[in-house]
């Protein structure tokens, strides 16, 4: 017996073992081609207890804008309404160290879930989505890197 059989058999036997303790089935051969085939599934009393994640739609009291690049991070309160219009953003003082956030005066939401970040003259300078695992990310420009999380505290 050469090494790959010997590495192929101990390799069907690992498999064999693990699929019996996820609760999958035993391999078998396919009757055209003779390959071994591993009918997997997930045992559901395994998966039952994991418990699904839970989405938090609460609006948040403060979020927390993260410029990825420069390492600024600054807390301000959210948006109060999804408006069409720019209104004034309470943007603070901790912002001014981020070059992609320290000309913001202005933001808005739309109707697509995106909320867009303006100076004074309403000139978009950041657009974001709704993001996973943060509030929302950067889309716009593409090489800005800020996010928006739920601030702590």
């Amino acid at each position: 017996m050469n090494f790959a059989a010997t590495a192929l058999g101990a390799g069907i036997v690992a498999a064999v073992i693990i699929a019996h303790l996820q609760g999958a089935l035993a391999p078998t051969s396919d009757s055209i081609t003779g390959a071994t085939v591993i009918d997997a599934r997930l045992d559901p009393m395994t998966t039952a207890s994991i418990a699904p994640a839970t989405v938090d739609t609460t609006r948040p009291t403060a979020i927390r804008l993260i410029d990825l690049r420069s390492g600024v991070t600054c807390r301000m309160a959210p948006p109060e309404r999804a408006d069409r219009h720019f209104a004034p953003a309470p943007i603070g003082p901790d912002c001014a160290g981020s070059p992609d956030l320290r000309n913001v005066a202005l933001w808005r939401s739309d109707g697509d879930g995106s909320l867009e970040l303006a100076d004074g003259d309403g000139q978009t300078l950041l657009r974001f989505m709704p993001g996973d695992g943060v509030l929302y990310e950067s889309i716009y420009p593409s090489e800005a890197m800020v996010t928006i999380v739920r601030a702590r505290g």
